[in-house]
């Protein structure tokens, strides 16, 4: 067992373990373990939110894997997480793992 293979592995059993780190979520209607983070987005100050009158930017980041996803999100694509509608800021690989930054305006 090479590297990739133990990383491969590490990916369910330990980080996306419902058991352990992650929680089971509804990613596009289909109901996926992923871990979702909304305070790191404020943490790393990548993104500057603004709000108007009521209205506020959302920001999340899922970190989930690229094999039970299906596929890599693509900046300003539409994904829904537990049935609210996100824009996907930034999708970053690695090892099989995605980490998806979103956005949505709320009131």
């Amino acid at each position: 067992m090479n590297f990739k293979d133990i990383m491969a592995a590490d990916i369910s059993a330990v980080f996306l373990n419902t058991d352990k780190f992650a929680g089971m979520h509804n990613i596009n209607g289909q109901q996926i373990a992923c871990i979702i983070d909304e305070d790191i987005s404020k943490q790393r100050g990548t993104r500057q939110s603004e709000n108007f009158d009521g209205i506020y930017a959302r920001q999340l980041t899922v970190f989930i894997s690229e094999s039970e996803l299906g596929y890599r999100p693509e900046q300003d694509q539409k994904m829904t997480v537990d049935g609210e509608w996100y824009m996907v800021i930034d999708c970053a690989a690695a090892g099989g793992m995605l980490e998806i930054e979103l956005e949505a305006n709320r009131g």
